[in-house]
């Protein structure tokens, strides 16, 4: 009879309780590799981050390491349950773990997303071993998250030797070393792929030569919507402004198709935007902005945030706080917005080039 991912998981944690109290607190395996290592990448959320692993196989492809991918769909495109998603996962972490915990194995697991927060960091441990790697995109989710609250990550912190945590940000670096998880942090550049041939934007809106200023993606609470409605009012006479992703409300001025978009009409729709709003009060890192540059589209959004890592602190495309009332006024999103239409795509390719080499050095530090 075979053994559910759930019992495996219970009897894994029971033998490794008996065996930290025997060894003092150490964990039974093998000491923390990376060198000459091939990497499972696990990609939980198969459809929302398809294009996170494309590129982050193009690394570890330039970096001279295999990799194979595996893939789970997410609930939302999927249609089953939140629990068969987690058995899902689950099942792929035991089979995974068959090959990454054998002696002298030089697999290693990479998981693209936490589906339990900090949680991950024990299962993946338990079930591949000590050696894996998980991504933390948001160490403080902009929507709710299971096992990603301080208390969790507290009791997370009393387990030794965990699989290696890496963040694309310094603010995502600072949100996990202020939860306790300095130890095996690492930052490294969110994987891009080498920008490509330069797409000038030509849908027809039937508006005539103006511009289109998109804003894409799932709408989070800490989209700055007051923002959005006041841009619309200052330059919704030159310019089309459109929002298209998941959950949007209604949004004066701005057109708004509140649906999913697949790959292929995500890749149209940023290809063929004059510019791309990041409308975020705050975040870590945006799929959407790296996507972007990849073709040379440029981006609007706060100077005080990651996008400073994209385009350099002084770029005329990023919005600076007031010194006065460390607030950011209209007019300086008003003047980025329309740099970025007039001369932001020059601007954009050499960012594209300049991160993408940086990605590629520091993808392969981590992996050499």
């Amino acid at each position: 009879m075979m053994m559910s991912p759930i019992e495996l998981l219970r009897r894994r944690l029971t033998a490794w309780i008996l065996a930290s109290r025997r060894e003092g607190g150490a964990f039974p395996g093998r000491s923390d590799r990376i060198k000459n290592a091939r990497i499972i990448v696990i990609n939980p959320l198969g459809e929302a981050l398809s294009h996170y692993s494309q590129a982050l196989v193009c690394h570890l492809t330039d970096a001279g390491v295999e990799s194979e991918v595996v893939s789970i769909t997410e609930p939302s495109r999927s249609g089953k349950s939140r629990f068969k998603w987690l058995m899902d996962y689950f099942a792929v972490l035991v089979s995974v773990g068959k090959r990454t915990r054998k002696r002298h194995s030089r697999e290693i697991v990479l998981v693209t997303w936490p589906v339990l927060g900090f949680l991950d960091l024990v299962i993946v441990k338990i079930l591949c071993g000590s050696t894996g790697m998980i991504v933390y995109h948001d160490p403080r989710p902009l929507v709710r998250s299971a096992g990603s609250s301080r208390a969790v990550a507290g009791l997370v912190r009393l387990v030794g030797k965990r699989p290696r945590a890496l963040v694309h940000s310094k603010e995502a670096a600072q949100a996990m070393c202020n939860l306790g998880f300095s130890f095996g942090l690492t930052m490294v550049p969110h994987p891009i792929l080498p920008t490509g041939a330069v797409n000038e934007p030509t849908r027809d809106y039937g508006i005539g030569a103006r511009h289109c200023v998109r804003v894409l993606g799932q709408y989070k609470e800490d989209r700055d919507v007051d923002l959005l409605r006041v841009l619309a009012e200052q330059l919704g006479k030159k310019y089309h402004f459109e929002i298209v992703g998941r959950g949007w409300p209604p949004v004066t001025g701005w057109k708004v198709d509140a649906r999913f978009v697949s790959e292929d009409e995500l890749d149209e729709l940023i290809a063929t935007s004059g510019a791309i709003i990041i409308p975020y009060k705050r975040f870590y890192q945006s799929g959407i902005a790296i996507r972007a540059l990849e073709k040379a589209v440029p981006i609007v959004g706060r100077a005080q945030t990651n996008l400073r890592d994209l385009y350099g602190p002084r770029s005329r495309l990023l919005v600076e706080e007031d010194g006065k009332t460390r607030g950011v006024t209209v007019e300086a999103w008003v003047s980025a917005i329309e740099f970025a239409l007039e001369h932001g795509r020059a601007e954009s390719v050499l960012a594209a080039k300049l991160f993408h080499e940086d990605a590629a050095r520091g993808w392969a530090s981590l992996v050499r």
